[in-house]
C-alpha cells in the first residue's frame, strides 16, 4: 500500500493543498483524529481519496470510508487501515488533496500553499524576505517572513497586506509604524 513518486501523487506543494493533519489515534479500530485546515470541514464528506504525507515526506494514497465530527475536529477511518498498528505510521501526517479537488475561494482569499514562498516587498520597494510559514492565531493568520537570519511577523489583515500577486510571486505590504524593527 506504500508508494513512491511513480504513483501519480508526487509533485510540488503547488500541486497539492493541505486540508488537515492527523494528530492522534481514536479508539481501537484504526480511526484517527484530524485537525482540519479548511474553512469547510464538511468537505471531508465529499472526499473519497486523499494523500497522507508522513513527517519524512513519504506519501500514500488512501480512501476515506468514514467521517465523523467531534467539536472542531474530525474522526476519520481510512479503508484497509483497521488497527492501531496499521494507523501508527500515519500519526502526524499531513492530509493532502490535489489542487483539482480544491474548493474555489472568494476574492482576496488564498490557499496557504499559494502564500508560502512569496517574496514580501514594502510599498516603498524594500525587499523584506519571503513567506516561510503561516501561523493560525484564531483572529487572523500571521505570515512568518524570513530574510537571511532575520524573521518578521506580518499580520494577514487588509491594513497591512495591500496586494498579493501570485503571477509575480510577490506580496506587497504597508509597513505600519511599530510593526517590526527595520531589517
Amino acid at each position: 500500500m506504500r508508494s513512491d513518486s511513480s504513483d501519480g501523487f508526487s509533485g510540488s506543494m503547488e500541486e497539492w493543498i493541505e486540508v488537515g493533519t492527523v494528530f492522534r489515534k481514536h479508539g481501537i479500530r484504526g480511526e484517527v483524529k484530524v485537525y482540519p485546515l479548511t474553512d469547510s470541514p464538511r468537505r471531508f464528506l465529499d472526499l473519497e481519496e486523499v494523500v497522507l504525507e508522513d513527517p519524512a515526506g513519504k506519501r500514500q494514497k488512501v480512501r476515506i470510508d468514514r467521517v465523523r465530527f467531534q467539536k472542531d475536529r474530525l474522526i476519520l477511518h481510512f479503508a484497509g487501515l483497521d488497527t492501531l498498528d496499521e494507523i501508527e505510521p500515519f500519526l502526524k501526517s499531513r492530509i493532502l488533496i490535489h489542487r483539482s479537488q480544491a474548493l474555489p475561494l472568494g476574492e482576496g482569499r488564498y490557499y496557504h500553499a499559494d502564500i508560502i514562498g512569496l517574496a514580501v516587498v514594502s510599498e516603498e520597494g524594500l525587499d523584506l524576505g519571503s513567506v516561510t510559514e503561516i501561523l493560525e492565531t484564531g483572529s487572523n493568520d500571521v505570515y512568518v517572513v524570513r530574510k537571511g537570519k532575520k524573521e518578521i511577523l506580518i499580520p494577514a489583515i487588509a491594513e497591512v497586506v495591500r496586494k498579493v500577486d501570485l503571477a509575480r510571486g510577490e506580496m506587497i505590504i504597508h509597513v505600519m509604524e511599530g510593526l517590526f524593527e527595520p531589517i
